[in-house]
């Protein structure tokens, strides 16, 4: 595509031939030969740092904001913020590929990605073909792809968008993070629904304010046409100004009665649910192997951007029924002497949801046993707080690394530990020895969880990504006892 026609409708500075340019990047060490590079202000790197590395990597043209060195070496182009044009830029390269395909946004603090997997299989169950964009990666008809983002860049977000428009999919659904809307990632996405799950505490040490992540959640929906669609988890209190903020359609779930669908009964157990739903004040009966309260919700939320699409109650439900697990969400991994569950829960909220339900459904002489480590360079407010919910419900703890980062994890381990009033928790360090030992103290009469990340295939150590599954160390270990 030729440089003027990615520039399109975007306020820019410099005399250039227009040529044609091959591939766009924004990370210098992806240019190739007649790319353009965008040089963007990054939170830990500053991409015009990067330039001659894109240029002598084959760039040939750099977009690069207004006060920086003049480039002779390529055409140079100047914009007055380069996050912002990004975004616009992607959107012309992949010729607006969001308009083509019905787009489903999922957004809040906990069940984006569960919400998006049942919605995403239900879909393609209906023959309503779809794939997905989130933490379980880029999925496709044919395959899944690692993002390394819950909601990739826009450059990323466009492109597998296109890919799966040239692929013949009718939908698309998007985990959309609160990350995303405030680094603009999701500007020129058209959304046709948008669902909201609900807002606990989290990402503080981005957004500072409870308010000012509410305020990023909300762009979704305030961005919404009056041909759109949204669904509001009512129970949740910021729900009301969600409502009152968008032009769109409104559909609602929740325990409330007053929502469009809400369950009128419920049994809940370690091998699934048994409920009943109140849809459009008529009642459906779905069994699931899905368990938990907070999955009821996610179940709704999913049923809802279904019923939209005018599919049949009973064709969503018998997609529902017919799902075996979430991947990565209270999927149980042990077999029959061992069970043992392992959950990507990494908030306050998630971790109360997670070990009260085990409580309910547990056997009355079951122990409880939590592994779980925080996050470093994140919020540590949530940190005592996940400490004091996990030792409300658990037997024993192990409290372990998860995802450290740049912050030394002793310092990590000092605020989960000031969470603590009881002495039933122990320290390992070493995340594989921490499930080793969790493992070999399990018996017939004990449960044990694994909180934090699901299936996840690393840990962040500095700033680098190292392989780590707790799920390949669970298996190992339960098969060599």
């Amino acid at each position: 595509m030729k440089i003027r026609k990615i520039l399109e409708n975007i306020n820019y500075s410099g005399k250039f031939e227009d040529i044609e340019v091959s591939n766009i990047s924004y990370d210098s060490r992806k240019s190739t030969k007649q790319s353009m590079f965008i040089a963007i202000e990054g939170q830990d790197f500053n991409g015009h740092d990067y330039i001659p590395q894109a240029i002598k990597n084959g760039a040939v043209a750099v977009v690069k904001e207004k006060g920086y060195n003049k480039i002779d070496e390529a055409i140079d182009i100047e914009v007055e913020n380069t996050r912002q044009i990004l975004p616009k830029i992607a959107k012309n390269f992949y010729s607006d590929p969001s308009s083509k395909i019905d787009t489903i946004g999922v957004t809040g603090t906990n069940g984006k990605t569960t919400t998006a997997f049942l919605i995403n299989k239900i879909l393609n169950d209906c023959n309503y073909n779809s794939g997905s964009i989130g933490t379980l990666g880029f999925v496709s008809s044919n395959e899944v792809v690692s993002t390394g983002f819950t909601t990739p860049e826009s450059l990323e977000l466009n492109n597998f968008i296109d890919q799966l428009v040239k692929g013949g999919m009718e939908n698309v659904v998007i985990e959309v993070s609160s990350h995303s809307l405030a680094l603009s990632r999701m500007d020129h996405i058209k959304i046709d629904t948008a669902i909201f799950t609900n807002l606990t505490e989290e990402h503080l040490d981005f957004h500072k304010t409870m308010e000012n992540y509410f305020l990023e959640k909300l762009k979704l929906f305030t961005s919404l046409s009056k041909d759109s669609f949204s669904i509001i988890n009512i129970d949740d209190p910021y729900s009301d100004r969600i409502i009152r903020s968008t032009c769109s359609n409104i559909f609602t779930y929740g325990f409330s009665k007053k929502a469009d669908i809400y369950p009128v009964s419920s049994k809940i157990d370690y091998g699934g649910m048994d409920l009943i739903f109140s849809i459009n004040d008529k009642e459906y009966k779905v069994c699931t192997k899905i368990t938990g309260r907070h999955n009821i919700y996610n179940i709704m939320a999913a049923i809802s951007a279904c019923k939209i699409k005018n599919i049949s109650t009973n064709k969503i439900i018998n997609a529902i029924e017919n799902m075996d697990f979430i991947p990565g969400r209270m999927e149980f991994v042990g077999n029959k002497k061992n069970k043992i569950f392992i959950d990507y829960a990494h908030t306050p909220d998630a971790y109360e949801n997670i070990l009260k339900l085990v409580n309910q459904i547990k056997e009355p002489n079951d122990k409880i046993i939590t592994l779980f480590g925080c996050g470093g360079d994140r919020d540590k407010d949530k940190r005592p707080l996940m400490a004091k919910i996990t030792e409300k419900y658990s037997d024993k703890i192990i409290v372990t690394s998860d995802n450290p980062r740049t912050e030394g994890l002793n310092f990590i381990l000092e605020d989960i530990l000031s969470g603590f009033s009881q002495k039933k928790h122990e320290v390992i360090q070493n995340r594989e020895d921490a499930i080793k030992k969790s493992i070999n103290i399990l018996d017939k009469n004990s449960v044990l969880l694994v909180l934090g990340k699901g299936r996840e295939e690393y840990q962040i150590i500095n700033n680098e990504k190292i392989f780590h599954s707790d799920l390949e160390i669970i298996k190992r270990e339960i098969n060599a006892n």
